[in-house]
């Protein structure tokens, strides 16, 4: 069996690392790149939303590697997300019939332990259930990186990048649970430079669809730019946070459904609850602006987005919706982004000077 995902930003690894714990022999395919969007835009249907032609792209230069096993996660509720593997199995049978195709959708932990992996991967619970601790707290690692990783790009952008490429190898090496707690303290050793942050820097909160949110390739390495303009991104999606949720142990869910709330009073599927409950939660906690994702044509997100606009004027805080496509240009992404930042910086200023006492405005220096 020769094991393929679609890439998943950073959390790739953990993915990785818990397959291998299962027994299975993972192909990845290379990382996404403007080949990987055409082909998985051939193959699609036109109006998909782009995470769909993204991770279809990823399966087909996956078995052009040579992995004959395709695994996919699988949505529920009203977001097209649920429709994902049903369409892509069908494409990918056409490409190669030999392919088994797993969509892995929102089982309760019961069957996903006791029915559906030790079933695929002819292991016992008991191992599914020690590979799942695993996955948790390399999750929990890599959630930690990206952390520190983004404080340390607003120091030194430069220096940041070096030791991200090192914390990476030190991530992926580490495959049990001690050596998980060895990297953390290796990883927060290379990053202490970033301790302390300037007391004026601008912060923006990322909301949005989750695969846009943290695979790099999608979002066109958003926090890489922000970070090279010197803003602190603060984007509290992750694969650990959504294992959480569907082993129903994410108690930080039930705070942001009730945050969301006043804005969005149920569920139009899809992260549309999270989007408008983790804005409004960094808002209370002084964030400057927020950024808004989103794939173009995604109905819970164009939802959420009219949520954020009405908490947009009675915060008074900037809000900045990107809705992306394979059409979308990085060119025209950063200049969207530096204008934003631009307003951001005028906002804080202008904010700044109404603070300082009209006295001491007009004493001589």
């Amino acid at each position: 069996m020769k094991v393929a995902f679609p890439y998943f930003g950073y959390d790739t690894i953990a993915l990785k690392n818990f397959l291998e714990m299962l027994g299975a022999e993972v192909v990845l395919p290379p990382l996404p790149t403007e080949r990987t969007l055409s082909l998985g835009t051939k193959y699609s249907p036109e109006l998909i939303c782009l995470p769909f032609k993204i991770t279809l792209g990823n399966f087909i230069e996956a078995l052009e590697a040579g992995a004959d096993t395709l695994f996919m996660a699988a949505g529920a509720r009203k977001c097209r997300f649920g429709y994902y593997h049903f369409i892509q199995e069908t494409i990918l049978k056409q490409i190669d019939n030999n392919v088994d195709f797993y969509p892995i959708s929102q089982y309760t932990p019961f069957e996903f332990i006791f029915q559906k992996m030790p079933k695929i991967f002819s292991v016992s619970p008991a191992r599914v259930m020690k590979s799942i601790n695993f996955l948790l707290a390399h999750s929990r690692l890599i959630e930690n990186f990206r952390k520190l990783v983004r404080q340390a790009r607003v120091i030194d952008f430069t220096l940041a990048s070096i030791h991200e490429k090192h914390a990476l190898e030190i991530i992926a090496d580490a495959i049990n649970l001690m050596q998980i707690r060895k990297a953390r303290k290796e990883i927060k050793a290379l990053f202490n430079f970033a301790d302390d942050l300037p007391e004026n820097i601008i912060k923006v909160g990322l909301v949005g669809e989750i695969y846009l949110m943290l695979e790099p390739f999608a979002n066109h390495d958003i926090e890489k730019e922000l970070g090279k303009m010197g803003v602190l991104v603060l984007n509290n999606r992750s694969l650990y946070r959504h294992i959480k949720h569907l082993l129903h142990i994410d108690f930080d869910r039930i705070k942001l459904n009730h945050r969301a709330y006043k804005y969005l009073k149920e569920s139009p599927g899809g992260e549309a609850l999270n989007t408008v409950g983790e804005a409004r939660t960094f808002i209370k906690n002084g964030v400057d602006g927020i950024i808004h994702i989103f794939p173009f044509t995604c109905m819970p997100e164009n939802i959420a987005l009219e949520a954020l606009q009405k908490m947009s004027d009675d915060y008074s805080v900037p809000i900045l919706s990107l809705s992306i496509d394979e059409h979308t240009s990085k060119i025209g992404l950063l200049t969207r982004l530096e204008a934003f930042i631009d307003i951001l910086k005028r906002v804080k200023n202008q904010k700044a000077v109404s603070r300082v006492p009209r006295s001491s405005l007009l004493t001589p220096h």
